[in-house]
């Protein structure tokens, strides 16, 4: 009998742990709603001008997104892209990939974006280069972030919380 309430209260005690790790967040983002996020990711950065928003939701999606990536629409699940209204550098754009295997392709699309962005800035505003410099583009899963603002670690640590706390 001891060794059947022994047993017992090691399953159960391994059960309490697995489950407590369950609720420790939502690590592949399934539940995540990008607008939220994207909002979030925005409102921590209290140096950002006027933001123009931009998501999958919009019925003008699939160009919108073209504006941020070459990487084929159908790999997308749902995006939200902010960006300078005046045109400066700034810009925050999350991407729910259909698969996390892409993350690697949809990584070098962002970095090509910020590219191609720093050469147009060289020419008319020298001014905005720094911020497209220190541009950041990490991952969580199937979800990629690109993150051109002042106060970036800020905004990065935004992103990775809805992967603890979600």
């Amino acid at each position: 009998m001891k060794h059947i309430k022994k047993a017992a209260c090691l399953m159960l005690s391994v059960w309490m742990l697995a489950a407590c790790f369950g609720c420790a967040g939502d690590t592949d983002g399934a539940n995540i709603d990008l607008e939220v996020m994207g909002q979030a990711m925005l409102e921590v950065d209290t140096t950002l001008p006027d933001m123009v928003a931009r998501s999958s939701k919009d019925d003008d999606a699939k160009d919108s997104f073209s504006f941020l990536s070459d990487l084929s629409y159908s790999k997308v699940e749902e995006y939200f892209y902010a960006y300078a209204d005046a045109g400066t550098a700034e810009e925050i754009a999350v991407v729910k990939l259909k698969d996390k295997s892409d993350a690697a392709a949809m990584m070098e699309s962002l970095n090509d974006h910020v590219e191609a962005r720093q050469g147009t800035f060289e020419e008319y505003d020298p001014e905005q280069v720094p911020l497209t410099e220190n541009a950041v583009v990490i991952r969580e899963g199937r979800y990629v972030a690109l993150i051109v603002s002042e106060k970036s670690g800020l905004v990065q640590k935004e992103f990775r919380k809805f992967f603890t706390t979600n």
